[in-house]
């Protein structure tokens, strides 16, 4: 059975008790990554995913929290001894951001020595999209509302048909909703309790947008610096109706 393993639940300012949000889809033979903040290696080793099951990489934007761990991430594999190639998928910005870090750290001399192939796809800005599918899972692709070009993303288990969303950064919008029609757990971003922020949504609006979009089971991530974690729930809780979970750094959903 599938899983999702939270490897980091906080908001761009965190906390010392939670890394930036970015999480894993595990399968029985393979595993994505969507975002990737901090020490992604040290965070996956401890949750005990092999590296090399990784054959996909997901940013959904290039805000640093959700991307400064790529350069780090790549060397580790390749240090790891990685010889398959990695996809990473973007929109356009984010996949220039991406270069342009890597850059940065001159990573086209690490080619010199041996490197595994690293693909790059751009991921589509139209509505929902059909952008991977391998034999465990198929993923699709919206645009979210967002400071910057921002995608979320759903994941189906072509083994149990169950459905997951992750929101990302992002306002209440439609395209979301729509993204997480029905499916089984979203993870939504809450990065305050009940005040909106620009770009972001509270706690109280995640519960209004899963319950809009009927979903069945709320985690929210993206979490404020030491915030009262009973606030928050309690705030979800009370626009949704449904189950709500706040997020914790290594824990674990199956789908």
């Amino acid at each position: 059975m599938a899983q999702v393993i939270l490897l980091g639940t906080g908001a761009a300012l965190s906390d010392a008790t939670r890394e930036h949000t970015y999480l894993v889809v595990q399968g029985e033979t393979s595993s994505i990554l969507i975002d990737c903040g901090g020490g992604p290696v040290q965070r996956l080793s401890r949750a005990g995913v092999a590296l090399d099951s990784i054959d996909h990489l997901i940013l959904t934007h290039h805000h640093p929290d959700h991307l400064y761990g790529v350069s780090v991430f790549l060397l580790d594999l390749w240090l790891a001894g990685r010889k398959k190639t990695l996809h990473i998928y973007g929109l356009p910005e984010t996949l220039r951001a991406t270069r342009a870090m890597m850059h940065a750290f001159e990573w086209e001399r690490w080619f010199k020595v041996g490197y595994f192939p690293v693909e790059f796809h751009r991921v589509s800005n139209a509505a929902i999209s059909l952008q991977i599918v391998t034999p465990e899972f198929s993923v699709s692709t919206t645009t979210t509302k967002h400071l910057l070009p921002t995608i979320a993303t759903r994941i189906v288990s072509r083994q149990s048909s169950k459905a997951i969303v992750y929101s990302s950064d992002t306002e209440v919008c439609d395209s979301v909703a729509e993204l997480a029609r029905g499916v089984d757990i979203l993870f939504h971003e809450a990065t305050t309790v009940d005040k909106p922020v620009l770009g972001h949504s509270s706690a109280a609006q995640a519960g209004a947008q899963a319950k809009r979009a009927g979903v069945k089971k709320l985690v929210l991530v993206h979490l404020p610096p030491n915030g009262d974690v009973k606030k928050i729930h309690a705030a979800a809780a009370k626009t949704f109706g449904g189950k709500v979970v706040v997020g914790k750094d290594f824990a674990r959903f199956k789908f």
